[in-house]
């Protein structure tokens, strides 16, 4: 035998379940998926990532000799873009360098 009570309650909880849905769907919908991109060939060992609003240089071995000078431009979507200066030493390997960008970042590129 239902009581109108336990109808009600039935009610309420299938009511939750359908909302907790809906916003676990939002969430998934709004967040943005952030995938790297990068330059397709290296430059003196180095080159750049972009992500969604963030990039970064990366060098497998740095062989800008004899300076070890490297330019990271930032190719922001709204804002004014940016250029920084690096010196690295002889087979540096890894990331250096980053910047942010407020909206979106079109590119990066390492440059000597």
């Amino acid at each position: 035998m239902n009581s109108l009570a336990s109808r009600e309650v039935g009610a309420k909880v299938a009511k939750g379940v359908v909302v907790g849905a809906l916003v676990a769907a939002a969430i998934g919908l709004a967040a943005q998926v952030s995938s790297a991109s990068s330059e397709a060939s290296w430059n003196e060992g180095c080159r750049g990532y972009w992500y969604t609003t963030a990039g970064h240089g990366y060098c497998s071995s740095a062989t800008n000799y004899p300076s070890y000078d490297y330019w990271t431009s930032y190719d922001c979507n709204v804002e004014l873009d940016v250029q920084n200066h690096d010196k690295l030493y002889r087979g540096f390997v890894g990331k250096f360098d980053d910047h942010d960008c407020t909206f979106k970042i079109n590119k990066t590129h390492v440059g000597t």
